[in-house]
């Protein structure tokens, strides 16, 4: 190769990102998949395994077809398709890339974009996604590229929670030569963030006078910064980083005075504050606070546009201005020359109390151009707007009919149905039927948990029909529970004391459990964790639970809660613990600033009989009033109160859950082991209908356990969509 001329040298490099690209672009090919292929001359060598035959024949048929090529030596092995392998690949995917630090991969437009370029001879990737998840014989290996080393060690941390793995082998490369990482901040030792009544937040500063400054907000603990020149190789003096306690500053100081562009990946809930002179600005993303700045550079900014507020104020008019027909702002131009001290402005024209989640301000002299675009609030954000409540409900039952049986494998371990595979794991699927799944409690007359129940110990009746049970978890497989936090002022509550609960229902899980941490607050819910066993990073994230303000759009909050994770995990135990005094804002009198749920009760609580997982309210009963409050509105109060408590009661038992009640926050001692002490009573249970015809009637559903003294307490019934 040493030798070869640079014209064949770029002949073989061409020929390469063609093989390249032809073998990404097939069909049939997925991350469960692994092919690598290198060059001999005129003739391609294909290695590595697939999952089916036919994309292994595919492959090799599309790549003989290229005219450079003059023969194809097939070596691509075919993988397992056991039920087991297929359970393992499901279940490592959504563990890798539902980690927080690699869903921003999923991010990038045109699909994943791999750096790491090898010499034409050498045996080369075909990369669909960062990491590729190949499974054979419950041998787990890992193949891909990221760009630090910590994500090579988190996607094999996620790996080894599969169960069923045997053994794990990573081999993936890290190629972030030109990439820099900030630590995260500490906040429980930070002073600044220990005063709750301080508004006090992250804040990232980015100077950079001629250079562009690109920013993304990522669901990443980390900023992560990439440094890039049109005109030279980037050195390591040219930005330099500068930190003071939750304030992070990071400057382009070149010493030649050569253009560095930054590229930033920002955490959600970061402050952003950016400065240049005539350098690009380009913002993605939802963003919590930002301050841009500039004389004449260009400005892009692409975000939800419905939940951030844009306040423009610049010299002159941009030469170039596009702005989208349904941003509700107003365009005010000069009335005097800019000379004299007058600007031409872009308000949004929401009034100010209406409360969004970001703010973009933006001030300069006279930027070239200014686009704003609207984006989608992003799959990985940990945020979600109450008004997404009714798309997220309606995906949530569309997707309910998707629960169906497949049938077992055969003596070879190859599955009867050749259908796309799904989650494996606690049930067993088969294609012609639909399995209903219950939670049922079961005591004794003393109200403790009758363990050790098993499949003939049941009986279910549909419409007083008996039915096949198919699975049944006992009380000792694990939940994912997802613990709701009702911050809002309707609580009326101090931030030390939602700190504390939060604190010990993360101490009364099981040790297998997985626990997630959802806040309701300025009227949008957070995801403070999402769901995970770490018990020392849940603790972690309730340190960094928001301030206690904002509207009570509570109906719309649970909707979001089981949309955020449980809906994608239909097949696992599941449970959402709600601590309210469910004052949703629909219960109040209608006021200029109260946020009522988009989603109304009855929507709710019919949809609810449809979600495999039970609901604990917690019920943070009101404070007695004072002597001098008038009467009439105490009884308005008592009514609001009473209709509340009825509320979740009655999504409790739609669920098969129950109803806890706690004079407030304070006062939930007694309540960490009645919860403790439910979860260990729960069952799952699930059977194949002997009614096949679903017609969306309501169809009853009563469950008996042995002995007949066993009290059973699970969902009434269900919709038969």
């Amino acid at each position: 190769m040493a030798g070869m001329p640079s014209a064949a040298l770029d002949r073989e490099q061409r020929l390469v990102e063609q093989v390249r690209q032809l073998i990404a672009g097939q069909r049939q090919i997925r991350i469960y998949d692994w092919v690598t292929f290198r060059l001999d001359g005129s003739a391609v060598i294909l290695t590595g395994a697939v999952t089916r035959p036919s994309l292994r024949a595919s492959i090799e048929r599309s790549v003989g077809a290229l005219e450079a090529v003059d023969s194809v030596v097939n070596e691509l092995r075919i993988l397992s398709r056991s039920g087991d392998d297929i359970g393992i690949r499901m279940n490592a995917y959504w563990r890798i890339y539902g980690h927080p630090e690699m869903r921003r991969y999923q991010r990038r437009e045109g699909g994943f974009a791999q750096r790491l370029r090898r010499a034409a001879g050498d045996t080369q990737m075909v990369l669909l996604e960062p990491v590729h998840i190949v499974v054979e014989d419950s041998h787990l290996t890992l193949e891909g590229e990221v760009e630090q080393q910590r994500e090579r060690r988190v996607v094999e941390e996620q790996a080894r929670t599969v169960a069923g793995v045997r053994s794990i082998t990573n081999n993936i490369v890290v190629t972030g030569t030109d990439t820099e990482e900030l630590e995260p901040i500490d906040f429980e030792r930070d002073p600044w963030w220990a005063d709750s009544e301080s508004v006090v937040e992250p804040v990232l500063r980015v100077e950079n006078r001629t250079g562009g400054v690109t920013v993304r907000v990522a669901n990443t603990e980390r900023v992560r910064l990439r440094r890039s020149s049109p005109a030279r190789p980037v050195r390591d003096g040219d930005t330099e980083t500068t930190r003071l306690g939750l304030k992070t500053r990071i400057r382009a100081v070149p010493d030649d005075g050569s253009p560095i562009d930054l590229e930033v990946d920002l955490p959600y809930g970061h402050r952003l504050e950016v400065e240049t002179i005539d350098g690009p600005i380009a913002l993605e993303g939802l963003l919590r606070r930002a301050d841009v700045r500039t004389m004449v550079g260009r400005i892009e900014l692409a975000m939800p546009w419905r939940a951030v507020r844009l306040d423009a104020r610049l010299g002159y008019r941009p030469r170039r201005l596009s702005i989208p027909l349904h941003l509700r702002a107003s365009l005010a131009a000069p009335k005097d020359s800019p000379s004299q001290g007058a600007s031409w402005t872009l308000e949004d024209v929401r009034p100010a109390h209406v409360q969004l989640y970001g703010s973009v301000q933006v001030r300069g002299r006279h930027p070239d151009s200014m686009e704003l675009t609207e984006g989608p609030l992003p799959e990985d954000s940990p945020v979600r707007m109450h008004w997404q409540a009714p798309e997220a409900l309606e995906n949530m039952l569309r997707r309910r009919t998707a629960m169906r049986l497949t049938e077992r494998s055969d003596a070879q371990g190859t599955p009867a149905s050749a259908s796309e595979p799904e989650p494996r794991g606690t049930a067993s699927f088969r294609s012609d039927v639909r399995l209903v799944q219950l939670t049922a409690s079961v005591v004794d007359g003393q109200g403790h948990p009758v363990l050790g129940l098993r499949t003939e110990d049941f009986q279910i009746f549909e419409e007083g029909e008996r039915q096949e049970i198919g699975i049944i978890q006992d009380n000792e497989s694990a939940f994912n529970l997802v613990l709701l936090l009702d911050c809002s002022t309707s609580t009326l509550v101090d931030r030390s004391a939602v700190l504390e609960a939060a604190r010990q229902f993360v101490g009364t899980a099981r040790p297998g459990d997985q626990v997630a941490i959802y806040v309701l607050s300025d009227a949008f819910l957070q995801v403070v964790s999402p769901l995970t066993a770490d018990r020392d990073a849940l603790l972690r994230a309730i340190s960094r639970i928001p301030r206690l303000s904002g509207g009570t759009p509570l109906y719309d909050a649970i909707v979001l809660s089981y949309a955020q994770e449980l809906a994608k995990r239909r097949w696992e135990r599941n449970a959402v613990i709600v601590i309210s005094d469910g004052m949703d804002n629909d219960l109040l009198p209608r006021r200029s600033r109260s946020v009522p749920s988009t989603v109304p009760f009855d929507d709710l609580f019919r949809a609810v009989a449809e979600i495999n997982g039970a609901i604990y309210p917690i019920f943070l009963e009101p404070e007695e009033f004072g002597v001098r409050v008038e009467r009439s509105w105490k009884e308005r109060q008592r009514q609001s109160t009473d209709r509340a408590r009825e509320r979740m009661r009655k999504l409790a038992d739609a669920t098969g859950g129950r109803l806890f009640s706690a004079r407030s926050i304070r006062d939930l001692d007694h309540v960490y082991a009645e919860v403790a002490e439910e979860l260990r009573s729960v069952y799952t249970l699930g059977y194949y209908p002997t009614n096949q015809e679903f017609d969306g009637s309501w169809r009853g559903i009563r469950v008996r356990a042995l002995p007949g003294s066993a009290r059973v307490r699970t969902r009434p019934g269900y919709y038969a969509h």
